[in-house]
């Protein structure tokens, strides 16, 4: 009974200390550290931050709201380390406008990338998916069934090994209407990119990967940087500031890495293999 219960109690000890790293989760602070990344080619309008609604929500007074005429979502973005588990939970509520019973309403649309390779917006499928019909980030590709009440939604994935950045994005469609709440996001080692820090730091090169003793850091700016390297489990093993263009990572055990570069507000991520 004893091992039972410390078993039990450690459950709860992970459970409840895992980090929510969303930014303003319940809506407290009106649309605080949300995008709207989407939209604006051909005839698609760029998308819109939703209402926020202050006299109803799923255990306060605060949510938002879609009476969406186009398809249109709002996201947060944050850093992650490859083959971490991530963790979503989210709360909504959906309907058709129109009344219909059947039709599109709204989905979590999340996916990984890596905004430094040859294909920086191409979505990269977490392990055992092929694309967004068996991906649950993606809702497999279907809508949230229509529920009047607050419904609860929660969704577990891992990181896929090339990706670097994950964008928690929900999205509505043409026709619906569609309340979110509550929206909690957790992985080892990951980070939040606030709204105005997702941009490429301009002339950024880091070299030699892979790499046995230094790791060189350039920029166009050559301003000053902070490096954070993270592990594969989700630990900071290095944190220290750029000096003549090296750090030092002998101390480093052969692995994989996510590197995390920032220089006057702007972040980067890249993969490091130590040999």
């Amino acid at each position: 009974m004893k091992k039972v219960n410390f078993l039990l109690l450690m459950l709860f000890t992970t459970l409840s200390i895992a980090q929510n790293l969303v930014n303003n989760p319940s809506f407290v602070n009106g649309l605080t550290e949300w995008s709207s990344t989407g939209g604006g080619t051909g005839s698609n309008p760029l998308y819109v931050l939703p209402t926020h609604i202050t006299t109803e929500g799923q255990d306060d007074s605060f949510s938002v709201k879609y009476i969406a005429t186009a398809t249109t979502g709002f996201d947060q973005k944050f850093t992650v380390v490859p083959g971490a588990t991530v963790n979503v939970s989210f709360w909504y509520k959906a309907a058709r406008t129109d009344g219909a019973t059947t039709g599109n309403t709204a989905r979590i649309w999340s996916v990984f990338f890596n905004p430094t390779s040859a294909n920086p917006t191409t979505p990269i499928n977490p392990p055992g998916t092929t694309g967004s019909s068996d991906d649950p980030l993606r809702n497999n590709n279907t809508y949230l069934a229509q529920a009047t009440s607050w419904t609860q939604v929660t969704v577990s994935s891992t990181v896929p090994a090339s990706a670097t950045v994950f964008q928690l994005q929900f999205r509505a469609y043409n026709g619906a209407t569609a309340s979110f709440d509550n929206i909690s996001f957790s992985s080892p080692g990951a980070s939040v990119l606030s709204t105005n820090s997702f941009s490429q730091i301009d002339g950024l090169k880091m070299y030699p990967n892979p790499t046995k003793n230094n790791l060189f850091i350039e920029t166009a700016l050559n301003s000053e940087i902070n490096v954070s390297v993270i592990n594969v489990l989700g630990k900071e093993v290095i944190n220290s500031k750029v000096s003549n263009n090296a750090v030092n990572i002998t101390g480093l055990t052969p692995g994989m890495y996510i590197v995390k570069i920032s220089e006057e507000g702007k972040t980067a991520t890249k993969k490091l293999i130590i040999e």
